[in-house]
């Protein structure tokens, strides 16, 4: 006879959820603020987590709820604790 083996289950908690398409756009889902926001720079807040996007022309293109998306021309990302 076979045993069935639990069912995995992943518990991310607060983690945000990340969509990066190309250089171009990220959506941030979990957002829980604006750090910062400027035209080179932006910083989110998510939990325990601090994102900082850099780049040029970057905007807040959708801002709703808990989610954020970024455009312009995202040179680099860093996750701050």
């Amino acid at each position: 006879m076979k045993k069935k083996l639990p069912a995995l289950r992943l518990d991310l908690g607060t983690a945000p959820l990340i969509e990066i398409v190309g250089n171009r756009r990220v959506t941030v889902e979990g957002s829980t603020g604006i750090l910062l926001y400027e035209t080179g720079c932006i910083k989110l807040s998510a939990g325990d987590l601090v994102l900082s996007f850099e780049g040029r022309g970057l905007c807040l293109h959708c801002v709703s709820g808990s989610c954020v998306e970024v455009e312009g021309f995202i040179t680099k990302v860093d996750f701050l604790s």
